[in-house]
């Protein structure tokens, strides 16, 4: 039935034909979805057991108050539950338990550490002993109110300061703290009851934390607030005892002299790195076209209705920008539905074989497995990310579509994961098929331990699901469901979606444009916490609102707090990273927006028809300071990227750059008389890039044309072992450390 309906919507003008074809849409194409989001909530018998632990407490009844917690951790552990009296975070039963178990009275919380101290006593000594995060993290997560949870929670901080994770050592730090909370508002995460530690020490810390990671502001102001409040207290550093406030002052003053760090000029993956935030090393100038790849035409779906690219003032005509390269040292990478190639950087050539286009991978497919364009009734566009790790490369191959009709007479191939050995010239090493029902939303990330990808489960309402599979073999470990929601398409329009993952230190952070953001472990996909927000729920499918076109938008990861443009909002939303809460989000003045392009210390810089500096700030958080243009032009047209100390904007016949700080205008690139229009682009060394709907193309500086010098960027996250470094160098960290019972004093004899 669609396959054949696909040639009549086409002739009568898209959506509304789609419209006035398909039974259960309206007939002029509008659509109205339900702003319910499910997720797999406790259950009533959960509930029951958590309403008898009051009054057991109020009895003072604590070994039955105790025993029926215990047991709700061993039950369900991972089953969500909200933590917000309006129902819009999420957490793990499990983490939910140890929030009641942190809160018991003193007599309650002393009976239930005589029976899980002996444990927590073991994985803290062995976790010492061997440096084994894993160990000191179960006690963090299953016995966090033990007598050793805030001794483990220290550990894992100092460890954090010391690989470079400094949003992650803050949280640590953070939870070994008194909550401080407004107007008794309850405390929605774990934090530690009653510690020992040096108070001091452990704020200490914290503003440590902000000098290295070079938040300037931040650290000024809370080392204000420290010295207020421990400005006499003394410590371990650089080898003596000295005032915290006067040593932490000192040191502040001292960052603004420390080296500023290149950042590495490969970019594996979609946003540069699996924090989806990376700035290159230096923008570049394109003066002459230096070689030009026309990307196959089965790889770029032709112009269609009723969801075409582009701002709507020129969207007639406009085909979908799709491909998104990747490069890693002299070679360009870029894949498609149904190959991967690659070719030398300066010269275009194939990097290896005899292949023209540079194929160095094609899927043995026949050829009307892939339609050369989706179905025209599709709601959305294809997109082609891949990621590389190591010698290895990651792509999503194959249909584009990742939820479709419950007729099943739309024949296409499934969309599979293949993982190529770059070191072996791209030889194929496995590849993953989904089941009937599923699909792969996108490219994978990766780290040493896994394979992580977003995936799609065909339904009514179209359910997010998260993979993890085994580097090696390709064999899957654990799927994890986080989430469904209605969709524009209601079930009964196919949908190409492209939804990417974001990855920081064994943790994944998940935007399911289905109404709620997400974080879970690398380790066995537990889910940490589940964020809603306010869906759109009402449109014009012939006219979607800018934001509907958000389809490659991924978390973007700053210093500890996640920055998310999701489909299914105008808005853009700010969360903590290590627990969920909202701490700002825009208006609907950006619903245009469709790329987070990346961050400053003090802007994210987003771009859609217009490019936006927003603030990051305390005082600016979330307001737009520069908008350009500031009128009513909508010139915005593909993806552009920050480099050295510019933002490369491109429109369709020209490349903006603009200093990123400043906002202030710097060089304008016109590809006109180069015979070259714009799209998604890219800096490559002294190569730049150009991914157009049909052709990939690089353009480099004119013979005899004086070049501007490039200027450095600044490393926002440094390298472990530069990290390491750092913070060693301050003192504060000793690199033999001892372990004993309550003994870890990495900085604090």
């Amino acid at each position: 039935m669609l396959a054949a309906l696909g040639a009549a919507v086409c002739a009568m003008g898209g959506a509304v034909a789609a419209a006035q074809f398909l039974p259960g849409l309206p007939a002029q194409g509008q659509f109205e979805i339900s702003g319910t989001v499910e997720l797999d909530r406790v259950d009533s018998t959960v509930r029951g057991q958590l309403d008898r632990v009051g009054p057991y407490l109020a009895a003072r009844q604590w070994d039955e108050a105790v025993e029926t917690l215990r047991e709700l951790i061993s039950t369900s552990p991972e089953r969500l539950i909200a933590v917000s009296e309006d129902e819009s975070r999420y957490v793990a039963l499990s983490d939910y338990v140890h929030l009641k178990l942190a809160a018991l009275p003193p007599e309650a919380l002393k009976l239930y550490r005589e029976r899980v101290d002996p444990m927590a006593l073991k994985w803290y000594e062995e976790g010492m002993a061997s440096r084994d995060r894993s160990l000191l993290t179960a006690v963090v997560e299953e016995a966090f109110a033990s007598s050793w949870g805030d001794d483990a929670l220290k550990a894992l901080g100092e460890m954090a300061l010391e690989r470079g994770d400094y949003a992650r050592a803050r949280w640590h730090f953070e939870r070994i703290l008194p909550a401080e909370l407004p107007n008794g508002a309850p405390r929605t995460w774990p934090g530690y009851p009653d510690t020992d530690l040096d108070l001091a020490a452990v704020r200490a810390r914290m503003v440590l934390a902000r000098i290295l990671e070079g938040s300037v502001d931040l650290a000024r102001d809370e080392l204000a607030a420290f010295s207020a409040l421990h400005g006499e207290a003394v410590g371990y550093f650089g080898g003596r005892e000295v005032n915290y406030a006067e040593a932490l002052k000192r040191l502040l003053a001292e960052s603004a002299a420390w080296p500023r760090l290149r950042p590495d000029p490969d970019w594996p993956t979609f946003g540069g790195n699996l924090r989806r935030n990376k700035a290159l090393p230096a923008a570049v100038d394109g003066g002459q076209v230096l070689w030009r790849l026309a990307l196959r035409e089965e790889d770029a779906a032709r112009p269609r209705p009723p969801f075409r690219e582009g701002a709507p003032s020129d969207a007639e005509g406009a085909a979908p920008l799709s491909f998104y390269p990747v490069v890693l040292g002299d070679l360009v990478l870029v894949g498609g539905a149904r190959e991967v190639r690659a070719v030398r950087r300066e010269s275009g050539k194939p990097a290896w074989g005899e292949d023209p286009g540079g194929a160095i991978f094609r899927a043995e497919l026949p050829p009307e497995a892939v339609p050369r364009s989706l179905p025209s009734t599709t709601f959305g566009q294809p997109r082609y990310t891949m990621t590389v790790q190591g010698d290895r490369l990651y792509a999503r191959l194959g249909t584009a579509l990742s939820s479709r009709p419950a007729d099943r007479t739309l024949m296409v191939d499934s969309g599979y994961l293949v993982c190529l050995d770059l070191a072996a010239q791209g030889r194929l090493l496995w590849t993953v098929t989904p089941e009937e029902g599923w699909a792969f939303e996108g490219a994978p990330v990766v780290d040493g331990d896994g394979v992580y990808a977003a995936m799609r489960r065909s339904d009514v309402r179209p359910q997010a699901h998260v993979a993890c599979f085994d580097p090696q073999t390709g064999r899957q470990r654990w799927r994890r469901f986080v989430c469904g929601a209605e969709t524009p398409a209601r079930g009964m329009l196919p949908e190409a979606t492209h939804n990417l993952l974001t990855l920081c230190d064994g943790t994944l952070y998940f935007n399911t444009n289905l109404g709620a953001v997400a974080a879970l472990g690398t380790r066995e996909g537990r889910i940490h916490w589940v964020t809603l927000y306010c869906r759109a729920t009402e449109g014009n499918l012939g006219r979607p609102a800018p934001h509907w076109r958000r389809d490659l938008n991924p978390c973007v990861y700053h210093r500890g707090t996640l920055l998310v443009a999701p489909a299914d909002s105008p808005q853009i939303f700010a969360l903590e990273a290590a627990n969920g809460q909202i701490l700002w989000h825009t208006d609907d003045r950006v619903a245009d927006v469709r790329h987070l392009l990346g961050t400053t210390e003090e802007h994210l810089i987003a771009s859609g028809e217009k490019l936006y500096w927003i603030g990051l700030g305390r005082r600016s958080a979330g307001r737009v300071e520069h908008v350009w243009p500031d009128g009513g032009e909508k010139l915005g047209y593909g993806r552009g990227v920050l480099a050295g100390e510019s933002v490369l904007f491109p429109a369709r016949d020209k490349i903006y750059l603009f200093d990123q700080k400043t906002a202030r205008p710097q060089k304008l690139i016109d590809l006109a008389p180069l015979g070259v229009g714009g799209g998604n682009v890219l800096v490559a060394g002294e190569t730049l890039l150009i991914a157009t709907d049909r052709e990939l193309i690089a353009l480099g500086p004119r013979a005899g044309d004086a070049q501007d010098p490039p200027v450095a960027g600044t490393l926002r996250v440094p390298s472990a072992g530069d990290a390491a470094l750092l913070y060693r160098s301050t003192g504060w960290s000793r690199n033999a450390p001892r372990a004993c019972a309550r003994g870890y004093d990495l900085p604090n004899p």
